[in-house]
């Protein structure tokens, strides 16, 4: 018979557990801000702890938005070939176009927090 391993153990472990009272509204207002901020109770309570603050996860939004701008990095990155193959002027208004967007989608980014 062959030895039954298991999982892996993980290299940082959770080892000690914090535990402290509150009133029923509070855990009802701890819970919904962590529903509020895409976490779970725990991750919401540790993350407050420790950063003093919760980063909640991006919602789809921002993920699309997110992907736009890789997908504009990567055009821009052709224009920089195109720049020093044919000159930079012909690449100039396209950098200023995909300026104008990047400066619009980081705007989005940043007020939706």
């Amino acid at each position: 018979m062959s030895k039954i391993t298991g999982r892996p153990k993980k290299k940082v472990t959770r080892d000690k557990v914090v535990g402290f009272a509150v009133t029923q509204p509070q855990y009802f207002i701890i819970q919904q801000k962590a529903a509020q901020a895409g976490v779970n109770f725990s991750d919401y309570m540790r993350q407050v702890a420790v950063f003093g603050e919760v980063r909640s996860r991006w919602t789809s939004e921002e993920r699309g938005i997110f992907k736009k701008m890789v997908g504009m990095s990567n055009d821009i990155h052709e224009l920089v070939v195109i720049a020093r193959r044919e000159g930079a002027a012909q690449c100039v208004l396209y950098f200023d176009r995909y300026g104008k967007q990047i400066d619009e989608a980081l705007k989005r980014l940043g007020d939706a927090k």
